[in-house]
Parts: C-alpha cells; sequence; structure tokens
C-alpha cells in the first residue's frame, strides 16, 4: 500500500505533530516524499530559491510560530546549503527538523568518491546539531521520528538532522503505523531551597537589576518577568539576541545590554549589587567581550537557566539554578509576596525616575545627532522608530547594531545574534509572516546583506508573502569599509558593492516599490509603506 512507505509515513508522522510548512527545495531523490506533501492539502510547502533561504524562513517560522519548523533537502549541494542556517540554529537554541534526501543505499555503499551527490552528511550535522543521523533500516522510521522531532525542543532547543536513501523512501513498511500528538514532560521546576534564597537575595539588594534573554522568550515568561519587575522596581534589559522580549515602552525597561545597547543600560549594571540572569548565557555580545565592560566585577549573580551548562560558565554565580524560566519566576514571586507583600523596594520610584531621566537624556542627544538634515542610519531609523504602533515584527540584519540601538522594541526583533550571519534577514522575515500572518512584518537591512538574498523576493511573490522590506542602502558593506578605512590607511578592498536600482527589481517580483533620496521622503512613504499589509520594498539611499 502507497501509505504505508517511508515517505508517506514520515509526512503523516510531522502532519499529527500540527506541522503545517514544511520549506525547501526539490531534488530527484526527494521527490517521493514531495509527492506525501502533496497529497495532503493541508500542508503547505515553501519552496525557496536557494536551500540556505529554505532554512532561513524556516529559523524565522519557528521563532514566531514558537515550535519546531521543519526544512526539506537533498544529498550533495542541497543539504550543505542550508549548513549556515543550520548553524544559527544550534548556537541561537532554535528548534528545526532537517530532512535530506539521501542517495540510494546501493550508491552509497560504492563510496562517496565514486557516487553522485555522495558525501557525509551525517558528519558534517553532528557539529551543529543535537543529533544527526541516517535512516538505515524501515523498522526504525517510527522511533527515530519521534525521537528526533521532540528533541529540539527537550531541555535546550536546537536543531536535528535526518538523512533517508531515496530508495528507503519508497520501501513498504510491514504494517502502518499511526501517530498521535505527543506531550513533551514537564520542565524541571525550581526546588524550594532554591526559590527561598533568590527571594532573600533580592530583597536585601539595594540596587539589583534583571537580565533577560531568549529563553524567557521561548518560555512564555514575559508576564513573570514584568511581574516581578514591577514587585520590586526592577530596571530589565535584555541580551543582545533577546532585543524587546522585555518590551521597551514599559518604564523599567532598559533595552539590550552591551552591542546595540544604549549607555544607560550598561551604567545600570555596573552601579548594581545583583544580577538576575534569566534564559541567558552573558554571551560575547552583551558583556561585550566577557570582562567587566557591562557585569561589574563583586555584583552577586542569580541564574536561572534551563541548560546546566551554562550556568556560571561564564561568571561565578552566587546561585545556580537550572530550571524553566517561568516556573521558577513564578515560586519566586510567590515568595516575595508572602515573605513581605508590602516590603519597601530598594531604591522604589526613586529608580525609575532616574531611568526615565536617562532615557529623555538620550533622546535628546538623539535629535541633536539628527536635527543636520542627513539622510542616515540615525534620522532614518528614529522616524520608523516614531511611525511603529508596537504591533509590528522587526526583522534585520547587516545593520543589526544600529537597529537595536534606535528603536524601542515593544516585540521581539528577530535577527541572526550572537552568529551574527548577514544575508538572512529577508528570508527570516517570510518564515516569520508565515507564523504570524495577521502581523505587519518589517524587514530593516542593509544593502549588502539584502544582495545576498535578494533572489527570495521572487518566494515572496510565488507564495504571496507580503511583507515589507526596508534596505538601507550605501553601495557597501558599511560597517566593515568604514574599519577598513580607520585601521588600514583609508585602503579599502572587497566592501565596495554595485546595488541595482532596487524598487524597480522590486517591482519585477510584484513589489511596490518606493526610493527614498531626500529626508523629507522618509516620513511618508514609510507610513504608507507601514499601514498596508503589501508586499513593498523601500530603498533608502542614505549619505555615505
Amino acid at each position: 500500500m502507497a501509505e504505508t512507505n517511508i515517505a508517506e509515513t514520515v509526512i503523516e508522522y510531522l502532519s499529527s505533530q500540527n506541522v503545517r510548512h514544511i520549506f525547501g527545495v526539490l531534488a530527484h531523490t526527494s521527490f517521493a516524499l514531495g509527492d506525501a506533501i502533496a497529497k495532503r492539502p493541508h500542508l503547505r510547502f515553501i519552496n525557496s530559491q536557494h536551500e540556505g533561504g529554505a532554512g532561513n524562513m524556516a529559523l524565522g517560522y519557528a521563532r514566531a510560530a514558537k515550535k519546531p519548523a521543519v526544512c526539506l533537502v537533498s544529498a550533495g549541494g542541497g543539504a550543505t546549503n542550508i549548513v549556515t542556517a543550520v548553524a544559527q540554529a544550534h548556537k541561537e537554541s532554535v528548534p528545526l527538523f532537517v530532512i535530506s534526501s539521501d542517495i540510494n543505499t546501493a550508491s552509497s555503499s560504492k563510496g562517496a568518491w565514486s557516487s553522485w551527490h555522495g558525501m557525509e552528511h551525517v558528519r558534517l550535522f553532528e557539529p551543529i546539531t543535537k543529533q544527526s543521523l541516517r535512516l538505515e533500516r524501515v523498522e526504525e522510521i517510527g522511533s527515530v521520528l519521534d525521537s528526533l522531532f521532540h528533541l529540539t525542543t527537550r531541555g535546550r532547543q536546537g536543531p536535528v538532522f535526518l538523512i533517508i536513501p531515496a530508495d528507503l523512501q519508497t520501501a513498504a513498511l510491514p504494517e502502518p503505523l499511526t501517530f498521535s500528538p505527543t506531550a513533551d514532560p514537564a520542565a524541571p521546576s525550581i526546588d524550594s531551597r532554591s526559590a527561598n534564597m533568590a527571594v532573600d537575595l533580592l530583597l536585601k539588594a539595594t540596587a539589583p537589576v534583571v537580565l533577560v534573554g531568549t529563553g524567557v522568550d521561548w518560555s512564555g515568561a514575559q508576564r513573570e518577568v514584568q511581574e516581578l519587575a514591577e514587585l520590586l522596581s526592577l530596571p530589565v534589559a535584555t541580551s543582545y539576541t533577546a532585543k524587546g522580549v522585555f518590551p521597551e515602552n514599559h518604564p523599567l525597561a532598559l533595552g539590550c545590554l552591551g552591542v546595540g545597547g544604549r549607555p544607560y543600560a550598561k551604567e545600570f549594571f555596573l552601579n548594581s549589587d545583583l544580577i538576575l540572569a534569566l534564559g541567558t548565557t552573558f554571551s560575547e555580545g552583551t558583556t561585550m567581550g566577557f570582562g567587566h565592560r557591562t557585569i561589574p566585577d563583586q555584583t552577586k549573580i542569580i541564574q536561572i537557566d534551563i541548560d546546566p551548562d551554562e550556568l556560571g560558565r561564564n561568571y561565578p554565580t552566587q546561585l545556580s539554578v537550572q530550571a524553566d524560566v517561568k516556573t521558577a519566576l513564578r515560586a519566586i514571586i510567590d515568595g516575595i509576596k508572602s515573605k513581605r507583600p508590602n516590603a519597601p523596594v530598594a531604591g522604589g520610584a526613586g529608580r525609575a525616575r532616574e531611568l526615565e531621566q536617562a532615557k529623555q537624556a538620550w533622546r535628546n542627544d538623539l535629535d541633536k545627532k539628527t536635527a543636520n538634515g542627513s539622510l542616515n542610519y540615525d534620522s532614518v531609523l528614529k522616524t520608523l522608530n516614531e511611525l511603529l504602533t508596537g504591533t509590528e515584527i522587526l526583522v534585520t540584519s547587516g545593520m543589526t547594531g544600529d537597529l537595536l540601538r534606535n528603536i524601542d522594541a515593544a516585540k521581539p526583533i528577530i535577527h541572526a545574534g550572537e552568529f551574527r550571519a548577514i544575508g538572512t534577514a529577508f528570508a527570516t522575515s517570510l518564515g516569520v509572516k508565515l507564523g504570524l500572518p495577521g502581523t505587519r512584518v518589517v524587514c530593516v537591512t542593509g544593502d549588502g546583506s539584502f544582495m545576498m538574498e535578494q533572489q527570495e523576493l521572487a518566494t515572496a511573490r510565488l507564495h504571496n508573502i507580503p511583507v515589507l522590506a526596508i534596505v538601507l542602502r550605501n553601495n557597501a558593506y558599511g560597517g566593515m569599509k568604514r574599519d577598513q578605512i580607520h585601521h588600514y590607511g583609508g585602503r579599502v578592498i572587497g566592501t565596495e558593492l554595485f546595488v541595482p536600482d532596487l524598487a524597480r527589481m522590486a517591482e519585477l517580483f510584484g513589489a511596490k516599490g518606493y526610493t527614498i533620496t531626500r529626508p523629507e521622503e522618509v516620513r511618508p512613504i514609510l507610513q504608507k509603506s507601514l499601514e498596508s499589509d503589501d508586499f513593498v520594498l523601500v530603498d533608502v539611499k542614505v549619505d555615505k
């Protein structure tokens, strides 16, 4: 029976796990899997122009939908093309289930040197996945699928890789398998002793602060963070990757800490005597090099993370707790309320006033910097920030630090994080839009980054995925060119670009295209583009 072969079983299993989108590029060796998708109209196959684009779409989809995303690629070049996206998912703890076809088992037995597409796929993906394996026997398929799929979200999230030979895809199972959604095991909770210690440390501190990572987003603990912050008047910063996880329209929000942060965030942390670190790794970007530029030498640290290997890895802790952030925070909040229901807050309203004064001073400085009528990153992003309603999702690459510093994010800004890949934002925004179809998704990217993935305009057009792309263009890899000039006697090599008329190019792909060359054009064009849910590209020719 056709329904009992491996390809049909794989796709039926994914369907049973509420998968509705699969991202990839088909090849002859994956036709059986593709046909199984085609037989199920509730599944949507998003074929990209390049497997790297499919991987980035999957990254965006997983971040937006808060569930594993699935990719389908093929042996050889199809698999190697998605390596960068998988590596990013591994570094940034994003759940991806990557399935690749392989050549027939008979061909692979002749060795990688002799067969088309032949290579050591499993070994290639092992360092950048939680598990990488090849299906060897038909009988293994049921346990392999369930184990790998749920591994993406167990403990610290991340990608997995499964490769299936072409001949096994059409091999019949002895009997059909049936699947149903499987509940994940309960996340580890905080023990009462650790909860009490955390409560005591927080109540005794005179200048405590909170550092929030993407673990808070994945745990769904935003409300608990806000409740605790308001309970004790705690200023809250996010890690470099978690910008917007704590909404920055909140009076206690510091924005992100470290690279892309504003000066006052660093000052609050350097003057702290306790840091409550939630779902964060104290990364290089957040700490600005792992020293004491943002994390003071003598401060006490409470670190709560789902991954025990991260506890105390980069900075010594007063208290380390392996737990789900959401459940841990609930226990801490309840402990504070029961121990001191009307506890005087350290610093109280004075800290909030101090923070508001620091924010206003920063805004005043930005007003002065942008008052000369220049068309530059700061002036464009300042206008964009004023136009945002707080309902949009922003995606960025190629100018990440500038965006993080200039935008007051009410929702998480999605970017490549500490992996720092460029050429990712546009494809990622397409995945975000598919994960949150009712949300205006705004891709803000540099021209060098956009040119690496401009072909995915065709994917947006083919699958009717309306996003707004704002490309800030200086015909260069701007940051690298600036640093070359500064450090190498003004010599420039490999950082200048030819960039075509992007508005005209976008129109060829069915988008509305606008070009901005003067400062007075920025506000009306961005406002018009934000208010619609059309497929739009805005080419902003910033001053060089």
